[in-house]
């Protein structure tokens, strides 16, 4: 029976749509899916190239499910054919077609455009923020106020805290001796990110609760996932999807009962004041703004903080263990920064290049994000090269695929070079160069232009500190032994992901127990 037969004999028959049996649903459901993703298609069609479509009437869809866990394959080949020209190509995805920036007059043209091209709004489609966290988020982000600001601003007087944490967190995760000791590795930095960064958030003694910590971490790591196949359905269907692939009505429900107490006793008259997210947000909400509404900012924080860095330090562990010759150099440095500057401080970690360059040099090779610059088009506009965006279209950089461009980066693109930054910040007038926080058209893991990642510099100290802690502390490798190669990679979408099953062998170097990384700070 014909489709449009089906849908009028139901509609005429006096049983209704309960009628219908359940493989006639799933037929409509396809059905209406289909309609819904080639009206999207054909609303937004951007007259560029395509990369890794195949030829006839499902190249587009082929091409789309092949985006899911080969992406990365897909930008480099986009930007090996249209690089050279700068030409704008897009790629075929499950929800759309997305949109690649090669040129970098094109680049600077978009990246600091808000206008018509809106970082926002890319950011909330990106990980379907109406359906993962709340609208409200993306209508009112003034918590982008507390990373770019505030977060950045208590860096120096909150590092002690951060440090005790970081490194009580390690400490009670893993016993660490003169044996060789197998670490899980990805665990192991979900565990000390969540507590030094819920130490800054929520303060103690929450900031250690097993139960609040394991609801954050399972939210936050899966949110960004989550996000991406809410992205997949058209729209009438994204509210199912929400709610099968990600239970946030739990991970809420915590926030609420362990942090919706800590607002509403610091609102009240003579409450103390303390250097944390739940005062920057009482102190930034605009009035009226509800206790549900704030404690959703805290939920989003930890998305924000958890996922990225565990996931970075997971990958820049896994090159330093690929790569141990690079411990040595890292070990002696750190403890002179220590020692110049009498322990854990701003300076000390400023004075720390090869390390910074270890990390800027990690985040080139895997960028926890494989597309950058990421902007949506809230009115049709049109680029200085002709280019037309109409309304709706996604549009950014291929930035995993220029980080591994032999014409930008040689033709040692592909290999960890993790002082290749410290190398070239030697160089008189390139000092304060070549940071890992730095942007420019070449280096985009954070973006670029006056919208990237608002709270890269806390966050890169914390890496900093945690990366220093491990170095000084102990030698690593692949648990398969120093000759082993670094695990590959994996891709989902946009996303590049670390092996999360792959274990490190850890065990205690020499004069470990004396570095300077040990002192300073007690339990508490």
């Amino acid at each position: 029976m014909a489709l449009r037969e089906l849908v009028l004999e139901v509609l005429d028959s006096h049983r209704g749509l309960a009628a219908l049996p359940w493989t006639s649903w799933v037929l409509l459901a396809l059905a209406a899916a289909v309609a819904a993703r080639v009206w999207h298609a054909w609303s937004v069609y951007v007259d560029v190239p395509a990369v890794g479509v195949p030829p006839g009437l499902l190249g587009p869809w082929k091409a789309a499910l092949q985006w899911v866990t080969q992406s990365e394959m897909l930008l480099r080949e986009g930007l090996r054919v249209h690089g050279p020209t700068g030409t704008t190509f897009k790629v075929s995805t499950p929800a759309r077609y997305l949109v690649f920036i090669t040129s970098p007059k094109l680049l600077a043209e978009i990246k600091d455009s808000e206008e018509t091209l809106s970082f926002n709004a890319a950011g909330a489609e990106r990980i379907q923020m109406q359906y993962t966290l709340h609208p409200s988020l993306q209508t009112d982000p003034y918590h982008l106020e507390i990373i770019s600001k505030k977060m950045t601003q208590s860096l120096a007087t909150v590092l002690p805290d951060v440090v005790q944490e970081i490194t009580m967190a390690f400490e009670d995760g893993v016993e660490i001796g003169d044996e060789w000791t197998i670490v899980p590795i990805y665990n192991l930095m979900l565990q000390c990110v969540s507590r030094a960064t819920n130490r800054l958030f929520v303060g103690l003694p929450l900031c250690r609760d097993p139960t609040y910590l394991s609801r954050v971490i399972a939210f936050a790591s899966t949110l960004s996932r989550a996000g991406q196949t809410i992205d997949m359905f058209p729209s009438f269907l994204k509210p199912f999807a929400a709610w099968y692939v990600l239970d946030n009505g739990r991970a809420f429900a915590t926030i609420m009962s362990d942090v919706g107490p800590l607002f509403t006793a610091r609102r009240q008259p003579g409450a103390e004041r303390k250097n944390d997210a739940i005062q920057w947000i009482l102190d930034t909400a605009p009035p009226g703004a509800t206790l549900t509404d704030m404690c959703r900012r805290i939920l989003f924080l930890n998305f924000a903080a958890i996922h990225t860095s565990s996931i970075t330090l997971t990958h820049a562990l896994l090159d330093l263990a690929s790569a141990p010759h690079h411990l040595a150099p890292l070990r002696k440095e750190i403890e002179e920064s220590l020692k110049t500057y009498g322990g854990w401080t701003k300076p000390a970690l400023t004075a720390m290049k090869k390390l910074d360059s270890v990390l800027r040099e990690s985040q080139r090779l895997n960028g926890v994000t494989i597309g950058t610059v990421m902007r949506k088009a809230t009115r049709a506009t049109t680029l200085s090269d002709g280019t037309h965006l109409p309304r709706g279209t996604v549009v950014m950089s291929p930035a995993s695929a220029i980080h591994h461009s032999p014409e930008t980066y040689g033709d040692a693109a592909g290999k960890f070079d993790g002082f290749r930054w410290a190398r070239m910040r030697e160089t008189p007038g390139q000092e304060a160069r070549h940071q890992a926080v730095s942007t420019d058209g070449t280096y985009l893991a954070f973006g670029h232009g006056r919208h990237a990642c608002p709270g890269r510099f806390f966050a890169a100290n914390e890496l900093k500190v945690l990366l220093a802690y491990m170095i000084g502390n102990f030698d690593f490798e692949l648990a398969e032994g120093d000759k082993a190669a670094r695990p590959e990679n994996r891709y989902y979408g946009l996303s590049c992901l670390p092996d999360f099953g792959t274990r490190l062998r850890f065990r205690r170097c020499e004069g470990g127990r004396e570095s300077l990384v040990n002192q300073g700070f007690g339990r508490e």
